[in-house]
């Protein structure tokens, strides 16, 4: 059993983690860049990897984003990124189409082999703990979120599994945000139209409503 005194550790960590994550979810940016702040963050406190897969417009799973505790390590994940395989029955569609959370303290190899074949990380890591949460918003699940531990005697657990889920629901109240912020900006540019009169008008014309005419070229139209 944890002492007291690591307790008070933990949760203390805990309420860092989430101060973090507030200055994130309130950043004015789109959606996908915030969820990838927050998958790096993820990455760095609570797991070795975190993975972002996405629901895009079209309904379609996308992997979005691996990031690792290591930034040397990040550009090499991009590969591996564009790579995953989604399959219609594999965890992140059941996760998405139930909302849920999962943890597997100990994965073995068979279970990687079974429910978690769409995680390819970078070569000799092999996945030892895994816990995956749904972002919700709007509704349905808009994300997934992945953790995993690929070295280490670290093991998630439900508790684990609880800060996670947590991080998730916040997630997805700073991308519903992002997202009517984004929507409101369209909206607001679509309205901005250039009035019909200042498009053939000068200046003071524009202004008056009345057109000046130059008598030069009205003398040569009249010639003709």
């Amino acid at each position: 059993m944890p002492s007291s005194r690591a307790k008070r550790g933990a949760a203390t960590k805990r309420l860092d983690l989430f101060a973090k994550l507030r200055v994130l979810l309130r950043a004015p940016v789109d959606p996908e860049r915030m969820l990838r702040s927050v998958t790096s963050l993820v990455a760095v406190e609570i797991g070795q990897y975190c993975i972002a897969d996405i629901v895009d417009r079209r309904g379609a799973l996308r992997r979005l984003e691996i990031e690792h505790a290591d930034p040397s390590r990040r550009a090499r994940l991009r590969v591996a990124c564009e790579d995953a395989v989604f399959e219609p029955g594999g965890r992140v569609a059941r996760l998405v189409a139930s909302g849920g959370s999962e943890v597997v303290g100990r994965v073995t190899e068979g279970a990687k082999a079974r429910a978690l074949a769409d995680i390819r990380l970078l070569d000799g890591d092999r996945v030892r703990s895994y816990m995956a949460a749904a972002v919700p918003g709007n509704g349905a699940a808009m994300a997934v979120l992945s953790v995993v531990v690929t070295s280490g005697t670290r093991r998630y657990d439900d508790a684990d599994l609880e800060c996670l889920v947590a991080i998730a629901e916040w997630t997805g109240l700073g991308l519903e945000n992002a997202i009517r912020r984004e929507a409101q900006a369209h909206a607001t540019t679509e309205r901005v139209t250039v009035p019909p009169s200042s498009q053939v008008m000068g200046g003071e014309e524009a202004q008056t409503g009345v057109r000046r005419t130059n008598p030069l070229r009205e003398r040569e139209r009249v010639s003709r």
